[in-house]
């Protein structure tokens, strides 16, 4: 936690309190606002600040954030290890007042704990003084009771069992070996072993290639393939089974839910929007490996996720950076030559 930042927050306490008085339980309101981007940045950062106060903050210093009686709505949160996720406002007016505290509004508060994600909307003020100003909760409006993170095995980040099945992609640009999972996508993983081993990929290209995103194989679209798989058809989603789209995860291409085939692509970005990895519910372990990787957490939960790129990562990134045109096919044709399935090693 930043020391300086809560020092700076207790610094606040004086001028709040010489302006509390001029905060009002019933206040009319004058104009409804639309939050510009400094709002934004403001609001952010002092719930940033809240949050590390919450954690490791004192009991003055918590007070600081408050000129309601809200501060007990938060004691299940004390001490705890907290993540801020995002802070965004709902709708932001102005009251009768003066010009330094007459703004008011409604936010969306988002932390989690290691265990559970929490969501307030909370009333809060802009409230100061010549000596500096500051968003304070003026109550809580709502709460939800916690998206509690489930306890899973999660499979991208186990160790290599002895004698587990790897996938071998054989290309023009060299090898990509993968991990497959069928302990949590067991239609997904049979579908690709079938057709690979028919032959069905082989000497086909990677018809979509976009840097930091993914690289795509598998029938084109509009070919009249793209729902050839081994049950005769578009197949099921196998969502949310503890599988995520870091970098080198390997999943299904659809068209919509429940339209897999024989479309596949692998993440491809080594790094992280931490915009959207804010905005997604992520056990801490799994939101750290995401910033430790990278990927496109955005993408969880819509398609499936079925291997993992374990070696080759090289070739992936030489893969993404070809040169491609407006359709994002690359201009010098990638080949799929083969694909092959051999026994692992522990590593």
């Amino acid at each position: 936690m930043n020391k300086k930042k809560i020092l700076f927050s207790a610094a606040l306490l004086g001028g709040v309190a010489a302006t509390i008085h001029k905060y009002k339980k019933n206040e009319t309101v004058t104009n409804q606002l639309i939050p510009r981007h400094w709002d934004q940045a403001e609001i952010q950062h002092r719930f940033q600040l809240f949050t590390d106060t919450l954690a490791e903050g004192t009991e003055e210093e918590l007070g600081s954030f408050f000129v309601g009686k809200s501060k007990k709505d938060f004691e299940k949160l004390r001490r705890k290890q907290l993540t801020w996720l995002e802070t965004q406002f709902l709708t932001m007016y102005k009251v009768k007042g003066d010009s330094v505290n007459n703004l008011r509004g409604l936010i969306s508060y988002r932390v989690a704990t290691t265990k559970k994600e929490y969501t307030f909307v909370l009333q809060v003020a802009r409230l100061g003084d010549s000596k500096g100003v500051g968003w304070y909760i003026q109550k809580m409006i709502s709460q939800d009771y916690g998206i509690r993170f489930l306890k899973q095995n999660y499979l991208q980040l186990t160790p290599l069992k002895p004698q587990e099945e790897l996938c071998l992609i054989e290309t023009d640009a060299g090898d990509i070996t993968l991990r497959l999972f069928p302990q949590a996508a067991p239609k997904a993983v049979k579908n690709w072993r079938e057709l690979a081993r028919q032959g069905f990929y082989d000497n086909t290209i990677f018809a979509r290639v976009i840097k930091d995103f993914v690289i795509q194989g598998g029938a084109l679209d509009g070919s009249g393939q793209e729902a050839e798989s081994i049950y005769g058809g578009y197949f099921e989603d196998e969502l949310d089974e503890g599988l995520y789209h870091f970098d080198g995860a390997v999943c299904l291409g659809n068209h919509g839910p429940n339209t897999n085939g024989n479309q596949f692509y692998i993440v491809q970005r080594s790094w992280v929007d931490q915009e959207q990895l804010h905005r997604m519910s992520l056990p801490l372990q799994i939101r750290s490996h995401y910033e430790a990787v990278g990927g496109i957490p955005e993408l969880d939960g819509r398609y499936t996720v079925f291997g993992q790129v374990i070696e080759g990562l090289t070739v992936l990134r030489q893969i993404a950076n070809r040169p491609t045109n407006q359709q994002d096919a690359p201009r010098q044709s990638i080949k799929i030559k083969q694909i092959s399935f051999k026994k692992g090693h522990q590593s």
